[in-house]
């Protein structure tokens, strides 16, 4: 990536119930990131919705502001709610979405930042964690 000024790089991983497909472009500020995270093992799918940077609220409070869209479920409180995914969203142009059996997430690095390209695919699988974590714990209550 280094010695090239424009690319691209696309990946697909299993792990852990999970199908991770991951997209990074680069030009010479920027590396765009979108990761589609699939899980194989979801019994019902993920209510629709996204969370987005608020751009207009964000510049005239001058602190971090988040859109919300779609419907809320357990799945959607649990990204509002996590640091993890708080830490996602602090990428450029960052928005995580739940949709049918995918976790999508999109945002943008600068490209001399190597540590936060490292740091957003961790984030991303602590992300997958959690959601883990709350469907087994949904699929213990309906076995009760």
């Amino acid at each position: 990536m280094k010695s090239l000024l424009k690319g691209e790089v696309k990946f697909i991983e299993n792990r852990n119930n999970w199908s991770i497909e991951a997209l990074v472009k680069w030009n010479r500020k920027r590396i765009n990131i979108t990761i589609k995270s699939r899980k194989f093992d979801l019994k019902t799918e993920f209510v629709s919705c996204a969370l987005t940077e608020a751009h207009f609220l964000t510049f005239l409070t001058r602190s971090d502001t988040f859109n919300f869209s779609g419907e809320k479920s357990e799945f959607s409180e649990l990204i509002l709610d996590s640091a993890v995914a708080q830490s996602l969203m602090d990428s450029r142009n960052a928005s995580i979405k739940l949709d049918q059996n995918h976790l999508i997430f999109n945002g943008g690095i600068r490209k001399n930042d190597e540590s936060s390209l490292s740091n957003v695919f961790i984030l991303n699988e602590m992300l997958m964690e959690e959601i883990d974590e709350l469907n087994d714990e949904k699929q213990v209550k309906s076995q009760i």
